[in-house]
């Protein structure tokens, strides 16, 4: 029995290729070269003479344009296949990042941020399904982990470095730097070979949702209605407790999402439908438990507490959907799978911001959280209720 353990290893297919590595770095750039942008913009146009409303756009406009373009980019991804698709994409998200180093007016800027928006929602949607390709089937869990991981570390990192430029330096050599980013971005994508997937026939008819991916997308629109509370509101929340460390809940969140995105992918892989169940229920009972500490939350150790809480949810839950949405379709529909859903997330973050900001500003911060347990459990009513198979097809 040891030795047929040892064959079954050694059969089974290597994870780590130079491909893998290159559509990592690929998208460690890419998304250092957004998080620093969502970051940084919004003081742009406050110091530049937008108001506090007007800075929300430079989110906004991107995720709309998103949200827009990526149901196509998903279905074109399957008809026409994925590198022109890709290349364009990130052409048309770098040729923004060129024109804000002339320093350009708030108006233009929201302008070319929605450009941009469209850009992303291209270049992402393709990256992330190249490494759909990329990845064997029977390392999916794990390689979507550590693909995913990268995510996390610019968002850790990339915030504190685009602050830092524009303090000491100053906005212009911060989008120079993001050029640069994109460039190399360009590079790396051209190194991969890229894996031959059938293209769809010409017959091939366009689909704003991937069918089979709806009910994983429904409950990452959930979570992500329910989460985006947090990034949108947990800093001015602290400031109302008198707290000036809303920066260790996301420093907290960060480590607790690099670890268990991994274990995450590990688990699904060895133990399949009831490794799904596990990582699903570890996510929800973290987060459910993160909304109780963060409403009766008093000092700093509170705001570190359900920050290690909600990166659980995030390392155990966002991952797993995906590889539910993909495992639901053939191979040739990756795309589409894919783009739904990215599209469920960018929405849940849009109308979850959207929405608990009116429910801040009516019942104050410490109802607004409360209230996101519900979006919480419906999500793990639907996973349940309608058990999502992780059978791939």
């Amino acid at each position: 029995m040891e030795k047929l353990s040892g064959v079954t290893e050694q059969l089974k297919p290597r994870l780590l290729t130079l491909n893998f590595a290159l559509i990592c770095l690929s998208n460690l750039t890419l998304y250092m070269v957004f998080h620093s942008l969502n970051t940084s913009l919004p003081i742009y146009i406050k110091q530049f003479g937008g108001t506090t409303k007007i800075a929300g756009l430079a989110l906004t406009s991107l995720t709309v344009a998103a949200i827009i373009s990526r149901p196509l980019t998903g279905w074109s991804l399957d008809k026409y296949g994925r590198k022109l698709l890709l290349i364009g994409g990130l052409l048309l998200f770098l040729i923004p990042s060129i024109i804000y180093i002339w320093m350009i007016p708030v108006l233009l800027l929201i302008i070319f941020r929605f450009v941009q928006g469209l850009g992303w929602g291209i270049g992402h949607t393709a990256v992330s399904t190249v490494a759909l390709d990329i990845v064997p089937s029977e390392r999916m869990g794990e390689g979507l982990g550590f693909f995913s991981l990268f995510n996390s570390v610019s968002m850790a990192l990339s915030p504190a470095i685009a602050l830092w430029l524009i303090y000491h330096y100053s906005f212009r050599e911060l989008f120079i730097v993001c050029f640069f980013l994109m460039i190399g971005t360009f590079f790396v994508v051209l190194l991969i070979r890229y894996p031959i997937i059938e293209k769809q026939l010409n017959d091939y008819k366009f689909k704003f949702m991937e069918k089979a991916a709806l009910r994983p997308a429904l409950i990452i629109f959930l979570v992500l209605f329910a989460n985006s509370s947090v990034t949108s509101f947990l800093a001015l929340y602290a400031i109302d407790l008198g707290l000036k460390t809303a920066g260790f809940f996301f420093t907290a969140m960060a480590l607790t999402t690099l670890i268990s995105r991994p274990l995450s992918g590990l688990i699904v892989d060895r133990l399949r439908q009831k490794g799904f169940d596990i990582c699903f229920v570890i996510g929800a009972i973290a987060v459910v438990i993160a909304i109780l500490v963060l409403v009766l939350s008093s000092t700093s150790l509170h705001l570190v507490v359900a920050g290690l809480l909600y990166g659980l949810c995030s390392g155990f839950i966002y991952s797993i959907m995906l590889v539910l949405s993909i495992r639901s379709v053939f191979a040739g529909e990756k795309g589409a799978a894919n783009a739904t859903y990215w599209t469920a997330l960018d929405m849940g973050v849009a109308l979850g911001s959207l929405f608990w900001g009116f429910i801040a500003a009516a019942f104050g911060y410490r109802l607004m959280f409360n209230l996101t347990i519900i979006p919480i459990l419906i999500a793990i009513f639907i996973y349940f209720k309608y058990r999502i198979s992780n059978v791939a097809q």
